[in-house]
């Protein structure tokens, strides 16, 4: 007979494999648990980041507005929030803002807000600067003369860069403006009735009842002529004729003075006040310096850059005429005239003189801008709108502009008396 063999048991080895696939299964359990937790971490992690983020620009905004609230340029201070609503269900962070300016006279504010939501924190730095009125390569109050009438823009008249009047434009033809144009009224004055007879070129459009500017009053005078007191810069009284040279020096004549194109050094810190005088400028500039006047400032002839900014731009030539009443060309100024600087006339208008006499006298390239309170006349157009006597003026944009002024100018000011300022870069930390 055969005997059978006796199964083994196998209730041993079944018990290792199930304690096996238990401790895997919780190994797994466990690894999604860390996976899930982790990544409910992380979320919350990024939602508080977020929100620490909106809560530090909020503090910015609410620093950048305190800033613009002030007529003149403030100490540092802090903008400091304890409780700021953000995200669903009326979530609260905090954010402390310090603004900070640097030691320039022409200051960029530094805007650094550390915002808080939860335990996370984001800190924005915001650096802005005041907005200059030589930003505008043209501004006025009114293209109306209280002297002249009304003053055309006409064919062949050509403007670059930022153009305003707190007024209304009065065009003939077809003049053109490569940049944006604006002004307050909410329509243009045709010569000729509108298009296609005038016709004018607006490379960058034009805005219609747009916000007035202020136009500033003694300040930028009263600027310069604390720059001129001082050690560094030069004060006169009386009529004086300036003749800039291009190696940086000038020529000054001044019977207070007795000086008789005394050549020197132009001022080291940019400033050349006249009091009780107009003074007469030509020449070519090396360095920056603004003149200016109490009374009118008159230009001779050519005015120019030693190193031309349109083909250099690391040109540090920067020239500022500023004039209480008018800034007028001499009737002997030369044909196809130069002026490089940024003109101003506070009170009066940029103009030629005797503009009625002399017959067609080619282009005035002016390269920097011009502000007048009132439109001034520089020529005479005949019933077609064709230039007769005067010239034509072409104004060219310094680009440089944008984010610098001549030196002495004062900040440009909106209709409320409050400083213009721009933003130059955001960064986050």
């Amino acid at each position: 007979m055969i005997t059978p063999m006796k199964s083994k048991n196998n209730r041993g080895f079944l018990l290792i494999m199930t304690m096996i696939c238990t401790f895997l299964i919780m190994a797994f359990l466990g690894a999604f648990w860390v996976m899930v937790t982790g990544g409910l971490r992380q979320a919350n992690k990024a939602t508080e980041s977020t929100r620490a983020y909106y809560v530090a620009d909020a503090g910015l905004a609410d620093a950048f507005m305190q800033l613009r609230a002030r007529a003149s340029f403030p100490a540092a201070f802090n903008a400091n929030n304890a409780s700021y609503p953000v995200g669903p269900n009326n979530l609260n962070g905090s954010y402390t803002v310090n603004v900070t300016p640097d030691n320039a006279i022409w200051p960029t504010y530094t805007l650094a807000s550390q915002g808080t939501f939860g335990n996370t924190q984001k800190t924005l730095t915001l650096r802005v600067k005041a907005t200059s009125y030589s930003k505008w390569n043209y501004l006025s109050v009114t293209e109306i003369s209280p002297t002249w009438g009304t003053l055309w823009w006409v064919t062949g008249m050509y403007a670059e860069g930022p153009v305003h009047t707190n007024g209304q434009f009065n065009i003939w033809g077809s003049p053109v403006y490569n940049g944006p144009v604006s002004q307050v009224s909410p329509t243009i004055n045709y010569g000729n009735g509108g298009p296609p007879t005038d016709n004018p070129d607006f490379e960058n459009g034009i805005t219609l009842n747009a916000d007035s500017i202020a136009f500033p009053t003694t300040e930028l005078l009263t600027s310069v002529q604390t720059g001129a007191a001082q050690a560094q810069g030069i004060s006169l009284t009386g009529d004086t004729t300036v003749t800039l040279v291009s190696d940086g020096t000038m020529k000054v004549t001044n019977s207070a003075k007795n000086w008789n194109a005394k050549s020197m050094a132009i001022p080291a810190n940019g400033a050349l006040y006249v009091n009780n005088g107009d003074v007469t400028v030509g020449g070519t500039l090396k360095g920056k310096l603004t003149i200016a006047s109490n009374k009118n400032v008159l230009i001779s002839g050519n005015i120019r850059y030693n190193t031309n900014p349109r083909t250099d731009p690391t040109s540090a030539d920067l020239l500022g005429l500023v004039a209480n009443t008018n800034v007028t060309v001499k009737q002997t100024a030369p044909s196809n005239l130069e002026i490089d600087a940024y003109i101003v006339a506070l009170n009066g208008a940029f103009q030629l003189e005797n503009f009625a006499t002399g017959g067609y006298k080619g282009d005035m390239v002016q390269f920097g801008g011009l502000m007048n309170k009132y439109c001034g006349p520089t020529g005479v157009i005949d019933s077609h709108g064709n230039i007769i006597d005067g010239y034509n003026q072409l104004q060219y944009y310094d680009t440089r502009l944008k984010n610098t002024a001549p030196a002495w100018f004062t900040a440009a000011k909106d209709s409320t008396g409050r400083i213009l300022y721009y933003k130059v870069d955001l960064k986050e930390t």
